[in-house]
C-alpha cells in the first residue's frame, strides 16, 4: 500500500471520528473506543509538544554558538 492511500485512510478516520457526536452515534460505533472530544485534544497536544521542542532545540542551538564566540 502507498504512502497516500495510507494517509488518506488515517484522515478518513480522523475525520469520521472527529463528526461522530453530529450524528450522535459516538456510543454506537465500536472502531473509535475513545471519546470525540479526544480527537480535537490529541492534535492540539502535539502541536504544542512539537512547538516546544523545536523552539528548545533553537535555544540549544542560539546557547552553544553564543558559548563558542566567547
Amino acid at each position: 500500500m502507498n504512502r497516500f492511500a495510507i494517509l488518506v485512510i488515517l484522515f478518513t478516520y480522523y475525520l469520521v471520528w472527529l463528526l461522530l457526536p453530529i450524528f450522535e452515534l459516538e456510543d454506537k460505533v465500536w472502531l473509535f473506543p475513545l471519546p470525540s472530544k479526544y480527537a480535537v485534544i490529541l492534535p492540539i497536544l502535539l502541536v504544542n509538544v512539537g512547538v516546544f521542542l523545536v523552539v528548545s532545540f533553537l535555544g540549544l542551538l542560539l546557547v552553544h554558538r553564543y558559548e563558542v564566540k566567547e
